[in-house]
């Protein structure tokens, strides 16, 4: 038999050299030229492979195989943006040390294209599958989910799906997320701010210009804070560790030396916004909520800017699957006074039965292969398996391990692919041979 995992491991280095982040729209190519090059490359393996193929307009694309009742594994192609300060290139798909490092290698593209192969190494091994498995490419997940949503409106539904975008040993429930654009008056002293590339991810580059004062500059040279004066202007550059915005802590957030200076120099404004910001439970927006099922809520602030005479920042906020939009969304206006509140994306909470057949099918085969005792997890990440009716998301992280996805060097050991690999391949013969 030919040899599938190895097959998967030169595929994914392949997948990884198409930097599939979001672009300018072009010539049908409604997320950009290189996620419509990421989903023809990844269609042409399908076919090859022997599966029938879907591409709708470059917005999602699936394979499928076996006849019956459809069952969904759904993922994506695109990927969020990268720095070029990678110690081992973001799209170079290079292996080292037994490591493949790339922007997707986690999230999502190499677990979604792992389930092809396990899925034609069952096949090839004499199974016949008893439902048709449709695995299912989306192409925008991380800029808003127009995918998913054309694809909800146009195609059958699953009767159950899994996603490989969350964490092992199975997800049943999920943090409702509220992503919100927040303007509040500019201040007098911020010439220019700019900070941040996506509202889910933890901003790891500010610039700033200020208006000079004595008082600023004092502050800056007693701190030694590195600074460049031009005229009677101030500019900084801070940098934080980007993470996942689901989990702030994770990270190092940049705004927050900027908003500890501002605060000590001018007070009032920006001791208020330092207040507000700085604590990722929510607790200076009256927002540190949680519930025994999901845990506690947390908050992103993922970008800011200037742009006319507002000051604008994003909170991506996940709270706790007890609590309502509404609830979120009204403590928020009544904690940031004169500002315009914008909801720029939501998604409602996930729960999906810890006892159903799903959630159990899985959750043996994790156990199966691992050798553990594992029980169903809850998350504040928003996975794909919100988009399906009966859906819950199915690794690829394992317990313990450190999550790199949306962090500078994404990376996962040869031997962590083995291993989900073959729970995805044991996963989907429980449930579909």
């Amino acid at each position: 038999m030919r040899d599938y995992f190895n097959e998967f491991i030169t595929t994914s280095q392949q997948i990884i050299r198409i930097p599939s982040v979001q672009g300018v729209p072009e010539d049908g190519k409604p997320f950009g030229k290189d996620v419509a090059r990421c989903l023809d490359f990844t269609l042409d393996i399908a076919k090859n492979l022997g599966f029938r193929i879907k591409n709708n307009g470059y917005y999602y694309g699936y394979a499928e195989i076996g006849e019956g009742e459809l069952f969904g594994i759904l993922g994506h192609l695109d990927t969020v943006p990268f720095s070029d300060d990678w110690d081992v290139s973001a799209t170079a798909g290079e292996i080292v040390d037994d490591v493949l490092y790339g922007r997707g290698v986690l999230d999502d593209k190499v677990p979604i294209l792992s389930t092809l192969f396990a899925v034609k190494e069952l096949v090839d091994s004499g199974l016949v599958p008893n439902k048709r498995i449709r695995i299912i490419f989306g192409c925008n997940e991380e800029s808003g989910w127009q995918c998913i949503k054309k694809y909800v409106e146009l195609e059958e539904m699953p009767e159950s799906a899994f996603s490989p975008d969350g964490d092992f040993p199975v997800i049943f429930a999920e943090k409702g997320v509220l992503n919100c654009k927040v303007s509040v008056p500019l201040p007098q002293e911020i010439l220019f701010i700019n900070g941040g590339e996506r509202p889910n991810m933890v901003m790891d580059k500010l610039k700033v210009t200020l208006k000079s004062s004595k008082s600023l500059l004092s502050y800056l040279n007693d701190n030694d804070i590195k600074h460049t004066i031009s005229d009677d202007t101030v500019t900084c550059d801070f940098e934080g560790v980007s993470a996942h915005g689901s989990t702030p802590e994770l990270g190092k957030n940049a705004l927050f030396p900027l908003l500890k200076i501002l605060s000590e120099v001018y007070g009032e404004f920006w001791s208020s916004l330092q207040d507000m910001l700085t604590d990722s439970t929510g607790k200076g927006l009256n927002l540190a909520i949680h519930d025994d099922i999901s845990g506690p809520l947390s908050m992103n602030v993922g970008m800011i800017y200037n742009s006319g005479d507002k000051l604008i920042f994003t909170l991506d906020i996940r709270y706790p699957i007890s609590y309502k939009q509404e609830y979120i969304y009204d403590t928020l206006t009544a904690n940031i006074p004169d500002a315009k509140i914008e909801i720029t994306g939501s998604h409602d909470p996930l729960y999906a039965n810890k006892d159903g057949e799903l959630v159990r099918c899985l959750l043996e085969a994790y156990n199966a292969y691992t050798g553990d005792n594992a029980v169903p997890i809850s998350i504040g990440g928003a996975t794909y398996a919100r988009a399906l009716k009966n859906a819950v998301a199915f690794g690829p992280i394992f317990p313990g391990r450190e999550s790199t996805i949306h962090q500078k060097n994404e990376r996962v050991s040869i031997d962590d692919l083995r291993n989900m690999y073959e729970i995805y391949k044991l996963a989907i013969k429980k449930i579909c041979f």
